[in-house]
């Protein structure tokens, strides 16, 4: 069967809207990466605006992923998110940043030029969570499809100004229910943030119609994957930047 990216959208959205999970089906699903952003679009389209993407790449020089977080899922912390919107709680500290103004579809922007757009940095965690039965050992194009397992961001508002300044080796720690969890230096799989904020929006630009002023981009967990209970109280700290609290009441 070939892929059929309408039929692969329905089943998302249906269990988005319903806070389900399917089973992805063997035959019809996305064959590549480009298949999968054809999911995601129609998704965004059925579900409203996007209010973030997440970009990430396992080790450094692989070609990056990237995810839209609907403008729903964009919380300012201290965020709480009831525990029944969720199948899975997972947690990730991550760096965000926020893109200052209108980049229209098509701009061909250097690093200044880039760099200039973007006018803050912010404290996050991503909400991570799958609408797929059997995860995390189903298809990655069913997963990417799926916007790349999250449910949303909790994000300090307001950020701080950022200097330009790589961030690679930034200090960070997690804390669940007042425990430290993780505490350390760096942490990003793909090494340098930077580049992920480079490499996502010129994507968007040349890809996916631009990117509004006022989108947030998230760059990676710095801590890899928890997960967590109902009742739940998370806090990301990167010192220099700030924090991102959230709690999953049941």
């Amino acid at each position: 069967m070939t892929f059929d990216a309408a039929r692969a959208a329905g089943l998302l959205i249906a269990a988005r809207r319903g806070f389900t999970r399917f089973a992805p089906p063997a035959a019809g699903g996305p064959k590549e990466v480009a298949d999968a952003y054809r999911v995601q679009d129609l998704v965004l389209r059925a579900l409203g605006p996007a209010g973030g993407w997440k970009v990430g790449a396992a080790k450094p020089g692989d070609v990056p992923t990237i995810a839209p977080i609907g403008a729903g899922g964009v919380r300012p912390s201290p965020a709480i998110w009831p525990a029944r919107e969720l199948g899975m709680i997972g947690v990730e500290a991550e760096i965000a940043f926020t893109v200052g103004r209108d980049l229209p579809a098509g701009a061909e922007l250097d690093d200044r030029e880039l760099h200039a757009a973007v006018t803050s940095v912010h404290a996050a965690i991503e909400v991570v969570d799958t609408r797929l039965l059997g995860w995390p050992e189903v298809d990655p194009l069913w997963k990417l499809a799926d916007n790349q397992n999250n449910a949303g961001l909790a994000v300090q508002p307001g950020g701080v100004p950022w200097d330009r300044r790589p961030l690679g080796d930034a200090p960070v720690r997690l804390s669940v229910d007042g425990r430290v969890l993780h505490e350390k230096t760096g942490g990003n799989t793909a090494g340098e943030p930077v580049w992920l904020l480079e490499w996502a929006i010129r994507h968007l630009c040349r890809e996916r119609g631009g990117v509004p002023a006022g989108t947030l981009i998230t760059t990676g967990s710095t801590t890899g994957l928890d997960v967590v209970r109902p009742g739940t109280s998370v806090v990301a700290e990167f010192p220099g930047i700030g924090r991102a609290e959230v709690t999953f009441p049941a």
